[in-house]
């Protein structure tokens, strides 16, 4: 062999696929990215007092199963929020409507001023944006008294078994829509009613995705609780336990105290994020569980959530 083939051959074993233009072959790659999952906790006592000084070592917390190391802890006391307020006139009565305004306008002004708040109503026919989002107390006192319900209809057993269903689901779907325009990192959906009719799956699908959290503010009602037995295919406490809202009542003569239950409720929680794992293209529910050992106590929480 000539040396000029022997240089050749060399050339060859060294550097035979950028002379060939050959690749390795691509193996396929799945996006993965990592995400904070961020939670409100509120840990009550039997009083429905918040617990303070937990430590982040008291929490245990599971995904779908499996257990996360908490990596963001805090006690959240005075987090500026956003507010959807969304109250249901398709049921109430006058005098009702005079406590819920009663209620909102105490409420309104426990907040602090730096909290937004939008303000809707809804009936049988549509839903309704009474004011957007504002931190002009006047201007949702104005609001407040353009909202009035018809002087004459059947009440109670006879509503809920003749009447139309109210658009509460819409109500839900535009406020969480307008909430998305807050500035505040905190969003919240109130929801007023004394039914919670028209409520189906795509509005906790809804809620899921949103990752905002929804109370709600009900007048007891013996006979509409006991239609609603068999009514809706989701209920209001569902709604509540996917976004970790609580349920709030207006029995009692004490609004101005009920007002400073809701206030606190909003205002006082420990935040946690743990990170997570998600594919490109996963949008399946994930459960998620707390629990505090050791602690007798009441914990609300998000206990789903979508990947966005």
């Amino acid at each position: 062999m000539s040396k000029f083939s022997a240089w050749i051959s060399i050339v060859l074993l060294i550097f035979p696929a950028a002379l060939f233009g050959q690749e390795e072959p691509q193996q396929p790659k799945f996006g993965v990215q990592v995400n904070l999952v961020s939670l409100d906790v509120e840990v009550l006592d039997r009083e429905g007092n918040l617990i303070q000084g937990l430590a982040r070592s008291d929490f245990i917390l599971e995904e779908n199963g499996k257990q996360k190391e908490i990596t963001n802890f805090s006690l959240s006391t005075d987090r500026p929020l956003s507010l959807a307020t969304v109250l249901d006139t398709s049921s109430i009565t006058t005098g009702q409507l005079g406590i819920c305004k009663e209620f909102l306008l105490l409420f309104f002004h426990k907040l602090d001023h730096a909290d937004e708040i939008c303000l809707y109503s809804f009936d049988a026919r549509d839903a309704y944006l009474e004011q957007d989002l504002t931190a002009d107390r006047p201007l949702l006192m104005r609001a407040l008294e353009n909202i009035g319900v018809p002087s004459k209809r059947p009440s109670g057993i006879l509503i809920d078994l003749f009447d139309t269903q109210p658009m509460t689901g819409l109500a839900i779907d535009r406020a969480l829509l307008k909430l998305r325009e807050g500035r505040n990192p905190k969003k919240v959906l109130l929801l007023i009613s004394n039914r919670f009719r028209g409520l189906g799956p795509a509005t906790v699908e809804h809620v899921q995705q949103s990752g905002h959290t929804l109370a709600t503010l009900a007048f007891p009602h013996k006979a509409t609780m006991i239609v609603s037995l068999g009514g809706d295919e989701i209920s209001s406490r569902q709604l509540q336990k996917q976004s970790g809202g609580r349920r709030f009542s207006i029995k009692t003569k004490d609004i101005a105290r009920l007002g400073q239950q809701v206030v606190s409720s909003l205002k006082n929680y420990y935040s946690i994020g743990y990170l997570t794992e998600i594919k490109a293209g996963d949008k399946k529910s994930r459960k998620i569980r707390i629990r505090i050992p050791g602690h007798k106590c009441a914990i609300h929480f998000r206990r789903t959530y979508i990947p966005d």
